[in-house]
């Protein structure tokens, strides 16, 4: 089905170690417009690692990024070697690519309004009352209307992570990268999280998630994809995966998450 899809971002043969430890072996992975891909596995699989290096927050030592068919953060010369693009470039490309942290991140001396909108008038130069007015939609969309003149202080976690969200969307970006969005939460944030993001799904928005939160994987991906110490062991409809996973890591792995999952 893929196939006949866009591809919005595609990772080819990404290779990364720090100092003698090697943290990724050769992932490549393509993600279409429109499409939910979960990344599932036990810590220190490189799920964060390979995540970072979809938008070059973590540099890799060798391999290819693309996104919407452009080499990511490099130029490729004829000979086939890379060579760093400038500051400049990158941070145009990478507009393209919102990302949703762990810590949210916020500017604790700006109201959750005024973090919506910095990036679209800094970066993007949008008229601060376009800017105003795209942020309230988005703080709406996210369910928090009546906080958008709130401090983090003022926001529970799970809402400091909602406006997160709502902050990444105002910069129009083509697909948004979530890196374990819900670690960081008390239980009973998690699910007005998860929440949002089912709903993006709905919507269309192109995502690539790293999570712990099974139920969410199964109920909301379209492709849940299996990393192990570093390798990409299997891929497939979540379907598939949980119930008749073919890799033995995959089902030790599901065997010893499951037994403590909660439902989504």
């Amino acid at each position: 089905m893929n196939e006949a899809r866009e591809i919005v971002i595609e990772a080819s043969d990404i290779h990364k170690s720090f100092g003698s430890t090697k943290v990724l072996n050769g992932i490549s992975l393509s993600v279409a417009k429109g499409e939910v891909v979960v990344l599932i596995g036990s810590s220190g699989s490189g799920k964060t690692t390979f995540i970072r290096c979809l938008n070059l927050l973590e540099s890799y030592d060798s391999g290819r990024v693309r996104v919407n068919g452009k080499l990511l953060g490099f130029v490729e010369r004829p000979n086939g070697t890379l060579v760093r693009d400038s500051a400049r470039t990158l941070a145009r490309q990478r507009r393209d690519i919102g990302m949703v942290f762990q810590r949210f991140n916020l500017f604790p001396h700006m109201t959750a309004l005024e973090n919506v909108i910095e990036a679209p008038i800094h970066v993007l130069k949008m008229p601060r009352e376009e800017a105003v007015k795209q942020a309230k939609a988005l703080i709406a969309r996210v369910g928090l209307a009546d906080r958008a003149d709130h401090y983090p202080s003022q926001l529970s976690g799970g809402q400091q992570q909602r406006i997160a969200i709502a902050r990444a969307l105002a910069m129009q970006p083509k697909v948004l990268l979530f890196d374990e969005p819900t670690s960081a939460l008390d239980p009973e944030t998690v699910g007005e999280v998860l929440q949002v993001m089912k709903e993006l799904a709905e919507d269309g928005m192109t995502m690539v998630v790293v999570t712990h939160e099974m139920g969410f994987a199964r109920e909301v991906a379209d492709r849940v994809v299996v990393l192990d110490q570093g390798e990409l062991i299997e891929e497939g409809p979540p379907e598939r995966i949980f119930t008749a996973p073919s890799h033995p890591r995959t089902q030790t792995f599901l065997r010893r998450t499951l037994r403590t999952a909660a439902p989504v």
